[in-house]
Formats: C-alpha cells, structure tokens, sequence
C-alpha cells in the first residue's frame, strides 16, 4: 500500500469512527433521560458539549497544520478519543457525561482539523469530489450509529455503547503507526493571526461559514431531536431507525454529487438543493401521517447531504495553499450551527413543544439559499481552472 492510499485509508476509517460517535448522541437521549432524569433543555446540551471543544481544537489545530507533526498528533489525539468514551461510558452523574464528552469532541476536532488539509494535498485537482466522496464515508458511518444504539440496547445498557466506541479508532490507528509524514507538511503555508483575519474577511469564505452555521442547524437539528420528535409516532426503536433511514440517504445523494459538482457551478447547486430541502422540513414538522414523515425525512436527507461537502470544497478551491485554516474555519461553523441550534430547540421544546421548535428548520434552509445566491452574485462566475 503505497502512502497516499494508506493516509487515505486512515482518515477515510476515522471518519467512519467519528461519524458513529457523533450519531449516537441523538439515539440514546431518551436513555440519558431515563438515566439521569433531566429536562429536554439539559439534554440539549448534549449536542453543544460535544462541540465546545470540537470547534476549538479543530481552529487551533486548522491555523496550525503547516507547522504540525501530523501523524503524531493524530495518533495522540485518537487515544484521548479513546480514554473519553471509556469515562463518558461509566459517567455516575450528567455532568461528568457532558464533561467528557467536551473531552472526546476536542480530541475528534485536533484530527478533522488535519483529515481533510491531507485529503486537499494528496487530491489537489479534485477537491470537490474527494470531499464529497470523504461526506460519503461520513454518512456511510452515521448511518449505521442508530443501528448500533439499537443493538447494544437490546442485549446490555446505554454505557455499553460508550464502551464499544472506544475500540472505532484502532484500525485508523494502527494503520498511522505505519504510516509515513504527509505532503501537508511541506505544502501547507503557515498562516499568521493577521492572515487568517483576513481570510475570514473574504467574501467567499465569510459566505461559506455563514452558510455552513445554517446548514449545520439544520443537520445538527435532525441528529440530535428528530428519534425524540419521531417518538411521538413510532417506538424509539423505529425512531432510531428513522435516523438512521435519513443519514442512508446521504451516501446515494453524496455519490451523486461528487459526479455532479464536476460538471455545474457548485454555489447554483446547493441553493438548489436548499430551495428544494425547506418544503420537505416544512412537511415534516406539519405532517400528521407517519408515512409522509418517513418520506419528507429521507427527501431532506438526500438534499440536505450535499450542502456541507461541496460547499466546503468552494472555500478550499479559493485559498488552496491555506487548506488547514479554511477546513477549519469550514467545519468549525458547520459544527457551531450544529451544537447551538439543537441546544435552542431544546430551549424552545420546554418553553412551548418540540413541534413548534422545530418549525425554525425550514427557514434555515431558505436562508442557506439567500446566502448561496448571493454569494455567487457577489464574487462573479466561478475560477474554473484553479487546481
């Protein structure tokens, strides 16, 4: 196995790992209501402490990928991921639980911090179809959390599932103890604080974090209630599964994409697939018929999967020798949207009721269309030749 295969292989078996530990936070809520008798607003903040330290270490480590010894921080990193899950499995009480898995997500944010930068030097001519074919081992992951939750609950209880996480990143790491140090650390220029203010002051990479706060709300909404608000239909079982029906819908949908974004302006095509997301969510939040939320759910996973990825792909392409801290600043406000708006919805589900919170989803995603729209019309048609 030569070493841009292996380093693929790796980052491609985290991501795998880091997909089934984010998904399974929105399966076990009703166990941790169970488990430690809190409110839906203090289990919403399951989503913002497992990204608190994401979104901070994956800046730190994003504005500093030039300057890393990568493969040692990986495999550093993978091991606190580890010791994490184990702690978060045998958590006696809440806080311990959130604050171990503030823990977990900064260890998983130090190597997405790094994963894609690698990705972008190993594939530097076909980033958008590289990142979207690395969101289709994501959703592949994802998936199958739901599944999992569901099979560890039927034979032992929710800690078990923490337990079994913390054998995900072996493979990845065994294949790094292997591994060589990567291109990134010779192409990757280290950026100064200076310039990274700038670069977060550039129009396409100010309008791809706005876009991704928004994409991510909606995303992170549906991982995090969407087995609660499918409750009210179906066991929690099917709720699970439900989930996991509408992360499936990812990999087709990214497989897709990662042909298609080669062919048409990336900006048009994600205001695309948001105008056609907002009236699917607004079905599935008015719907009383539970075959219509099964489709509505899975039409919005389809569409909603293409939104990160190549968008993402659109700022790297901007700033290419600056992938670190575009990947970062990319993923950091995915990732913001991701933990505040779940924990809002929760807010908003005690205040009033769970419907009525998540009626803010199909705004979101005509937002995430006027954001795409202008966007495009602000820095002109598309730099088609740029590696």
């Amino acid at each position: 196995m030569n070493e841009r295969r292996r380093w693929t292989a790796a980052i491609f078996l985290f991501t795998i790992g880091d997909a089934l530990a984010l998904q399974v936070r929105g399966a076990i809520i009703p166990s941790l209501r169970e488990e430690f008798a809190v409110s839906e607003a203090l289990l919403g903040l399951v989503a913002p402490a497992g990204t608190a330290g994401f979104i901070v270490a994956i800046l730190l480590v994003g504005t500093a990928a030039g300057r890393l010894n990568v493969r040692r921080t990986v495999l550093l990193a993978l091991g606190a991921a580890a010791v994490a899950f184990l702690v978060m499995g045998a958590a006696p009480i809440y806080p311990l639980f959130l604050g171990f898995l503030l823990v977990q997500g900064g260890a998983d944010g130090v190597v997405r911090g790094l994963d894609r930068p690698i990705l972008s030097h190993l594939f530097p001519g076909q980033r958008g179809r590289i990142f979207n074919v690395y969101a289709l081992v994501w959703a592949t992951g994802a998936a199958a959390a739901p599944i999992f939750v569901n099979a560890v609950l039927g034979v032992a209880n929710w800690r078990w599932v923490f337990y079994l996480l913390a054998l995900v990143f072996i493979p990845a790491g065994f294949l790094l103890t292997r591994a060589e140090r990567p291109s990134i650390e010779g192409n990757e220029r280290s950026i100064s604080k200076e310039t990274f203010l700038d670069l977060l002051r550039d129009p396409p990479v100010t309008g791809m974090a706005l876009a991704l706060v928004v994409s991510g709300s909606i995303e992170g909404t549906f991982f995090t209630w969407l087995p609660t608000y499918a409750g009210q239909f179906v066991t929690d079982a099917q709720a699970n599964l439900l989930l996991s029906g509408f992360l499936a819908t990812y990999i087709p949908g990214r497989a897709v994409y990662s042909v298609v974004v080669q062919r048409v302006d990336s900006l048009w095509l994600v205001a695309a697939l948001s105008l056609l997301t907002a009236p699917a969510l607004y079905v599935v939040v008015t719907t009383t018929s539970t075959t219509v939320l099964v489709a509505a759910v899975l039409f919005s996973g389809a569409t909603v999967s293409g939104l990160f990825p190549t968008i993402s792909a659109f700022g790297v392409d901007t700033h290419p020798t600056y992938s670190g801290p575009v990947n970062a600043i990319a993923t950091g406000a995915s990732y913001l949207g991701l933990s505040a708006t779940p924990a809002l919805v929760g807010v908003l589900a005690t205040l009033y009721d769970l419907k009525t919170a998540l009626s803010l989803l199909p705004v979101l995603a005509v937002t995430f269309a006027v954001i795409a729209v202008l966007l495009r019309v602000r820095i002109g048609a598309p730099d088609t030749t740029a590696a």
